[in-house]
């Protein structure tokens, strides 16, 4: 008899008040905030906010500024962070065709993993050194963002396709018109085998993007070449885009074990 068994989800309101808060201070807005703006940005009772701050500075996950009287993220997160890169063995194979590209195009690359249903995070990045677009590694994207987010939601089945679409959580929302244009812009990427944008994101830059396939053809993982539209036409792209396609192929072949 088969049974297909589905993980439990448990929940930790604890646990997970205090990923909320690290993941509020990780963005810009909120780097530097006193306990009523946390409280009042993720709806949490400043008393519980208030304890679950002290706790984390304890463990130096947060850190408490005297001066600002404000909470920022604190010193103990850079040595976890180091020591989860030691442990994504993709980091090695990947980062080498990072640099490559860079070097071969200058453009500045980027690594992009999927981090849950709708959202993905740049994991490592080699900048181009001369007027290179600058990116920071951490940095959260919706899965319906840029080249990048494409790749990843091409291969998603129909259903939850549609589904995250039609939730509008990216950079910019979608008609009905649209989204059957980004269905059609799924498919040429599935054929095509990569993906250009050209300003519509965000003005003045470009990005050509690629999927990585890993074991059983998962596809989690996303590299992306990004530019000024200033420095590289349209005709440019597509000549990068077989370069990023070609490095992607050699990726997902060491990854999935085929080579």
């Amino acid at each position: 008899m088969n049974q297909t068994k589905e993980k439990q989800k448990y929940t930790v309101p604890a646990l997970e008040n205090a990923f909320s808060i690290l993941r509020l201070l990780s963005r810009n807005r909120f780097k530097e905030s006193t306990i009523t703006e946390i409280s009042n940005a993720l709806n949490l009772n400043p008393a519980t906010c208030y304890r679950l701050l002290r706790v984390m500075e304890e463990m130096a996950i947060v850190r408490y500024m005297d001066e600002k009287k404000r909470y920022t993220l604190g010193p103990y997160l850079v040595v976890l962070g180091e020591r989860a890169k030691e442990h994504l063995d993709y980091l090695l194979v990947i980062q080498p065709y990072l640099e490559r590209l860079t070097k071969e195009t200058q453009m500045t690359s980027i690594l992009v993993n999927k981090i849950n249903e709708q959202k993905l995070a740049i994991v490592s990045k080699a900048e181009a050194s001369d007027f290179g677009v600058t990116v920071s590694v951490g940095r959260h994207f919706s899965i319906t963002d840029g080249s990048f987010g494409l790749c990843l939601l091409a291969y998603l089945d129909e259903e939850k396709r549609a589904a995250i679409l039609e939730q509008n959580t990216g950079l910019r929302s979608y008609s009905p018109h649209e989204i059957a244009r980004i269905k059609k812009e799924c498919e040429a990427l599935r054929e095509r085998g990569f993906h250009i944008t050209y300003g519509e994101y965000i003005k003045g830059v470009c990005g050509i993007a690629a999927p990585i396939f890993t074991e059983g053809g998962k596809v989690d993982l996303s590299i992306e070449l990004i530019g000024f539209t200033s420095r590289h036409d349209e005709e440019d792209l597509q000549e990068k885009g077989r370069l990023i396609k070609e490095a992607a192929e050699e990726i997902s072949r060491k990854l999935s074990g085929n080579e």
